[in-house]
C-alpha cells in the first residue's frame, strides 16, 4: 500500500472574534465537547493516515493542552502519531508566517516518513471527506497536484473569501483558482484540501523558495497553474465552512438539526476527541430541555432549548437558555434569561438577568468575565 502523510494546515486568516483572540481556531470549542480541529484529525484517523502534522501559525498554548499526547484520535503510535509543527523562527513575523516556510522549517517531518504521498487539509472546513478515496482518485489521474472541490449554489453567501477553481472543458485541469468575492451563486468552490506525489511536493517547496518566500500553498498552486497539471476531486458530502463569527454559531447550531448531524456522525466515521472525567449531565427538578446538546459534567436545573452546553456547565433554578452556546464551566445563575449568546470558557452571568442578541449578531461573553 501506498504511505500517506498528512499535514492539518492552520495558517488561515479566518477570526472568530474574541474567539480566537487567545486561541487559534482549530481548539474553539465545537457542539461542547469537540473542538474545531478533531473532524479533520478524525478524517485522517478513519482514513488510514497515522503520520499527521499540525502547522501552527499562532496562539499554540490551548492547541498543545487540547491535543496533549495525540492519542485521543486513534492513529497507530507504533507507525506513526501527531506531530506539531510551529515555526518559530518566523512566529512573528509577518508574510513569513505561511505554511510553507512552517514545512520548510519542519522539513524533517516529510523527509523522515518518506511518504509517496501528501495530503495537506484545513481545520475550518467542516468535512468528512475519505482522503484514502482522494488519494486514490489522484493517483489514478496522472496529475502533479488535486484540489478537493464542491460545487456550491450559496457562493455569494457562505463562501465569501474562500478560494474557486475554473476548469478546462476539454482537458478538466484547473485553469483559475481564485478569490470567492460572492459576484456568483454557483460555483466550484475549493475545499483548500490538497494532494501532491512525494515528489511533485518536494519540488513544489523548492520552486516555492526559488519564487517568493510570502507565497502560501495557494499561492504557489494559482501561480504555477500553467506548469504543471492541476486536477479536482468533487466531493459531494456534507460541508461548511467556519471562516467567521457568524459564521460558526451557525453551524453549530445547525448541527440540532438530526438530518443535518448524522450527515458527519456516523458508528463507521467517528468523531474522536479527548475524554473527561466528569459525570454524566444531571437534570434537576425544574430541568426543561428541547432541541439541544448538553455535555456530561452539566447541571441543569432550569430551560434549555435549540441551545449547545458545554462541560461542567451549571444553568440554575428559572434560568431560561435559548438558542445559544455556552462554553464548558461556566454558570449562568438561577432567573438569568440567555438568547442569541455566544459565552466563552468559565464565565459566568450573576445579576444580569436578561442577555439579549440577535440572530444575525450574537452576543459574546469573554473567558472568565462575570457579568452583573
Amino acid at each position: 500500500m501506498a504511505k500517506v502523510i498528512g499535514y492539518v494546515n492552520l495558517h488561515s486568516d479566518v477570526s472568530l472574534k474574541g474567539l480566537t483572540e487567545r486561541r487559534p481556531l482549530a481548539s474553539v470549542s465545537f457542539l461542547g465537547r469537540y473542538g474545531i480541529i478533531d473532524l479533520v484529525l478524525s478524517n485522517f484517523s478513519n482514513s488510514n493516515i497515522d503520520n499527521v502534522g499540525v502547522l501552527i501559525k499562532e496562539k499554540p498554548r490551548s492547541l498543545f493542552k487540547h491535543m496533549s499526547n495525540g492519542n485521543a484520535w486513534n492513529f497507530n503510535s507504533k507507525n506513526g502519531g501527531v506531530q506539531l509543527l510551529y515555526d518559530e523562527k518566523y512566529a512573528g513575523n509577518g508574510m513569513y508566517n505561511n505554511d510553507i516556510n512552517n514545512i520548510i522549517e519542519n522539513i524533517a517531518f516529510f523527509e523522515t516518513n518518506k511518504p509517496d504521498y501528501v495530503v495537506v487539509a484545513p481545520a475550518h472546513i467542516i468535512n468528512t471527506m475519505d482522503f484514502s478515496e482522494l488519494v486514490e482518485a489522484h493517483a489514478a489521474s496522472g496529475n502533479a497536484v488535486t484540489i478537493a472541490t464542491q460545487k456550491v449554489k450559496n457562493a455569494d453567501e457562505k463562501w465569501i473569501g474562500c478560494d474557486y477553481v475554473k476548469l478546462d472543458s476539454d482537458t478538466k485541469l484547473v485553469t483559475q483558482l481564485e478569490t470567492n468575492m460572492g459576484n456568483a451563486k454557483n460555483r466550484m468552490i475549493s475545499l483548500e484540501t490538497y494532494v501532491f506525489s512525494a515528489k511533485a511536493f518536494a519540488t513544489f517547496l523548492k520552486n516555492a523558495e526559488k519564487v517568493s518566500p510570502f507565497y502560501s500553498i495557494r499561492d504557489m498552486l494559482a501561480y504555477s497553474l500553467d506548469e504543471r497539471r492541476i486536477g479536482i476531486y468533487e466531493y459531494k458530502g456534507y460541508v461548511r465552512c467556519i471562516n467567521n463569527y457568524q459564521a460558526y454559531f451557525d453551524v453549530c447550531l445547525e448541527f440540532l438539526n438530526y438530518e443535518v448531524s448524522t450527515q458527519v456522525f456516523h458508528t463507521n466515521w467517528p468523531i474522536f476527541t479527548n475524554t473527561n472525567d466528569t459525570p454524566p449531565t444531571k437534570y434537576k427538578e425544574h430541568a426543561s430541555v428541547r432541541d439541544s446538546m448538553i455535555a456530561n459534567g452539566a447541571v441543569v436545573n432550569g430551560t434549555v432549548e435549540h441551545s449547545i452546553i458545554g462541560r461542567d456547565v451549571i444553568v440554575g433554578e428559572g434560568a431560561v437558555i435559548k438558542n445559544s452556546i455556552i462554553f464548558s464551566g461556566s454558570v449562568i445563575d438561577p432567573g438569568s434569561v440567555l438568547e442569541n449568546v455566544i459565552m466563552d470558557k468559565h464565565a459566568r452571568v450573576k445579576n444580569m438577568k436578561n442577555l439579549k442578541g440577535e440572530v444575525k449578531e450574537p452576543l459574546f461573553i469573554k473567558e472568565g468575565d462575570v457579568v452583573y
